[in-house]
Order: structure tokens, then sequence, then C-alpha cells
């Protein structure tokens, strides 16, 4: 595995467990959320632009998105 993948995967995995937390949500809800909203493809298609701003930022992003589809957190 590439540092870029290991990276990529590294940021997916801190989103999603951050987001777990900030919306107070099981692993397995969270993860249909992830699923039903493709967010791990976003955070690696646009994972050269989210980390230089932090991966908080992209936790920001992703609460975006949904909120722009009208998901309730």
């Amino acid at each position: 595995m590439n540092n870029d993948k290991i990276a990529i995967e590294d940021m997916q995995c801190w989103v999603f467990r951050h987001a777990q937390r900030k919306w107070n949500i099981s692993g397995a809800e969270c993860a249909k959320i992830f699923k039903e909203y493709d967010l791990l493809s976003f955070i690696s298609e646009c994972y050269d632009l989210l980390h230089v701003s932090g991966y908080q930022h992209a936790l920001d992003e992703i609460e975006g998105i949904l909120h722009s589809k009208g998901v309730q957190l």
C-alpha cells in the first residue's frame, strides 16, 4: 500500500469516527449515512484539497454536503 492511499484511509477513518461521536450515532448508523451519500469516495476524490485544511475541515465539508441534501444530524 502506498503512502497516499494510507493517508486517504487515515482521513476517512478519522472523519468517520469523529462524525459518529459528534452526531451521537452508532457505527452502523454512521456507515449507512456514509454509504448512502458516498462520503468515503468524496474524501478520497477531494483528499488533495481537504488535507491542507485539516481533518476537522473535512468533517465540516461532509456536514455541509449532508445539510445541503436535507439530512438532519
